[in-house]
């Protein structure tokens, strides 16, 4: 398979598991729940943090929108590929930076945390692997 079909299919992947989670998290109070226990975390369900919930839910909405546009043509659309790439690692230096707020605030275990950074980190260099690929195949190297 060759670098654009990987990508688009890596960054159809992003799209699904975004807008799955971000429709369930805006909608639903029980998708809410099980994301919250898959993700490790626990809180007090309130208002404040159901409707907090929601906000990060259509942010990830929009994020799986991006991505699903963006796979229909990989290097035309460069620059949402970046933005991912610097998403994705700006959100595991924050998960780090800021652990023992993930871990006090939310109740995260140390190892759910580096399960997601891995998770996500893998994605990151994945998509600047293949968008780096993707270009040198189509003559386009930076």
């Amino acid at each position: 398979m060759n670098a654009v079909k990987s990508l688009r299919l890596l960054l159809f992947f992003i799209a699904a598991f975004h807008l799955i989670a971000g429709a369930g998290l805006m909608f639903s109070v029980t998708f809410q729940k099980i994301a919250v226990t898959a993700y490790g975390a626990s809180f007090e369900w309130n208002d404040r943090n159901i409707y907090f919930l929601r906000i990060v839910g259509s942010f990830a909405f929009v994020l799986g929108y991006l991505a699903a546009m963006a796979s229909a043509d990989p290097l035309k659309h460069a620059i949402v590929v970046i933005g991912f790439i610097e998403f994705f690692v700006l959100r595991n230096i924050h998960r780090h930076l800021y652990s023992g707020e993930l871990y006090a605030g939310f109740g995260v275990t140390p190892l759910v945390n580096d399960l997601t950074t891995a998770f996500f980190g893998i994605q990151a260099v994945l998509l600047a692997l293949l968008l780096w690929r993707a270009w040198r195949q189509r003559g386009n190297c930076l």
